[in-house]
């Protein structure tokens, strides 16, 4: 792995794997729903996708013909913290790559047909997240979680915000946040450090020096309860709490958490509540982490009246964690977890997320032996003090479905949980 800053500030980050046939590459902007207020909610999503609608020298269509024309793709997402514009092609086309995925963030046009084409396709997604109620479970989780902040906003924002956005708010966006000192482009595959820097010289040039403001701020994870009521066959639910940050030195022990407590077919949720009482087809648990927060969480979808023994049984399972861990189960979950960590780097995709938030979080990408060093240093008695420590939050309690969070919210008194009103 290599890291190179250029003069403009913009960081190149790379690892060469010759074994690849193939290359993914791409920018990955400091920028997404953390820079965003309630007038402008959902503008670095809606931007993500006016990248693809054309440039001063390409149509959207000659875009796509182009990079699909060497067998290549193009893809993005939009992240609270992050927006990436990526591609993957053949080791002698990322030229290619590099010209087009460059000129999409440089030179784009947001022509005004197009802008209003595009803004219905979002309108769409956020009509189709709407109507899928395991997606927008978790907006409502993180709109609880972090109430009336950034951090708690939707990604795709509001159907009335997004209509109201004009291409000059776009324009305004990108000259405060597309800047070389928040961008970090990234390379993984059949490459050469020093090809990259010179594909660099040629075409990242138009990326402004200017220095751009940072989001660092930590947000107040608050908690609560929200049902969303509606007339479905299964009420899904989820139990959240706070959680830890990427920046935290309990970052692996929240993982090793997590995956104990639900993260596989072997974990005690999926046994106890799949496989011995039948409640639930799907059920996890799931750690979000930002730079400076973060949230623990379970998800789990029933039936209505099954929902009161799914709640106290999941209530169980994890106040068992703060005194109960085997060594079998402990030493499994640490096996699991550094395979998963070796596997991943195996792919290419894969291998270029995880250098690209390595390098945005520590300043440099990290090297496997450390890695895999933290988590060796992981013992069972610091999952017990982190689950004590997750359980003195408040819980951030949603449903979706024809119940409301009565039956989790009793769960949980009982057992001297309570959620903040």
């Amino acid at each position: 792995m290599k890291l190179t800053h250029l003069p403009n500030g913009l960081r190149v980050v790379t690892k060469s794997v010759e074994s690849f046939e193939s290359v993914v590459l791409g920018y990955w902007v400091e920028a997404g729903g953390i820079c965003e207020k309630e007038s402008d909610c959902g503008i670095s999503h809606f931007l993500e996708h006016m990248a693809f609608k054309g440039t001063v020298s390409r149509t959207a269509q000659q875009i796509a013909e182009e990079i699909e024309s060497v067998g290549g793709y193009l893809n993005a997402y939009t992240s609270k913290e992050i927006t990436a514009f990526h591609a993957k092609v053949l080791r002698n086309d990322i030229g290619i790559a590099v010209d087009i995925v460059s000129d999409i963030l440089q030179n784009p046009t947001f022509l005004d047909e197009e802008l209003e084409m595009e803004r219905n396709v979002v309108l769409q997604e956020i009509k189709q997240t709407h109507d899928t109620p395991d997606d927008i479970i978790f907006d409502h989780f993180q709109s609880i979680a972090f109430a009336k902040q950034s951090l708690g906003y939707s990604i795709l924002g509001p159907a009335a915000v997004v209509s109201s956005l004009v291409a000059g708010d776009l324009r305004s966006y990108m000259n405060r946040y597309y800047n070389a000192d928040n961008i970090v482009f990234a390379a993984v595959g059949n490459i050469d450090h020093d090809e990259i820097i010179e594909l660099a010289d040629r075409y990242f040039s138009k990326f402004s020096p200017q220095k751009t403001f940072k989001h660092y701020e930590r947000y107040n994870y608050v908690g609560g309860a929200y049902a969303d009521v509606r007339d479905l066959e299964q009420v899904h639910a989820i139990i959240g709490f706070d959680g830890v940050a990427i920046l935290s030195n309990d970052y692996y022990i929240m993982a090793i958490f997590s995956s104990i407590l639900g993260g596989g077919m072997s974990s005690r949720l999926f046994q106890e509540v799949r496989e011995k009482r039948g409640l639930v087809y799907t059920i996890y648990s799931f750690s979000s982490c930002y730079r400076n927060n973060g949230t623990f969480g379970i998800y789990a979808a029933t039936s209505v009246d099954k929902l009161p023994e799914l709640s106290d049984v999941i209530v169980a399972e994890v106040l068992k964690m703060q005194h109960d861990i085997s060594e079998k189960e402990f030493n499994r979950t640490k096996a699991q977890f550094k395979s998963s960590l070796l596997m991943s780097s195996e792919s290419n995709s894969s291998c270029c997320e995880q250098i690209v938030t390595q390098t945005v979080a520590f300043g440099e990408p990290l090297e496997r032996a450390k890695i895999l060093e933290r988590i060796d240093s992981v013992t069972i008695d610091d999952v017990k003090r982190l689950c004590r420590i997750v359980l003195s939050s408040s819980p951030s309690v949603v449903t979706v479905g024809r119940c409301d969070c009565t039956p989790i919210l009793d769960a949980l008194h009982r057992n001297d949980l309570k959620v903040t009103s």
